[in-house]
């Protein structure tokens, strides 16, 4: 009989119990169709070594994001750096699974700033008042022998 009552409450609760959490924008366009867009940038190099693999960087932006899926409110006390990057041996989006691992292959030159967001390599500012003022953001690209090229980032007048 216990077992009865407790099959219908785990699917009350697996019903309720869902995710809020509103993810950074993956594109400019996607940014600035939900009034997000800060700037947009253009890298000094367009395309990159990560481990083993050759990729594109497609497009850099900063974005601030929603507070969650219920609350729409725009999050003005956080904002982050994107850049979308593109695979060219296969075309898609975000970093082959060989090659994710952040911590070897990229360096955001700052503290448990940066990391990968869906499939966009992200750093994240808490301050902001750095908003207006980041007129160039740089970010090293490693290659599996730890060779690091660095992109500058640098905003688009």
């Amino acid at each position: 009989m216990k077992k009865l009552i407790l099959i219908p409450l785990f699917f009350v609760l697996i019903s309720c119990v869902g995710s809020d959490t509103e993810f950074l924008p993956q594109t400019i366009s996607e940014s600035k169709s939900k009034n997000l867009f800060i700037k947009e940038y253009k890298p000094t190099e367009n395309k990159v070594t990560i481990n083993q693999g050759d990729y594109e960087i497609v497009e850099a932006f900063t974005t601030f994001k929603l507070n969650s899926k219920n609350d729409q409110t725009i999050n003005k006390n956080f904002f982050a750096f994107s850049v979308r990057i593109k695979n060219l041996k296969t075309g898609k989006a975000g970093l082959s699974v060989e090659d994710s691992d952040h911590s070897q292959f990229l360096n955001f030159y700052c503290d448990f700033c940066g990391g990968i967001n869906n499939d966009n390599v992200v750093l994240y500012y808490d301050d902001i008042s750095n908003r207006e003022s980041l007129n160039s953001i740089k970010i090293g690209f490693k290659d599996g022998n730890k060779n690091e090229k660095v992109v500058y980032f640098v905003q688009k007048r």
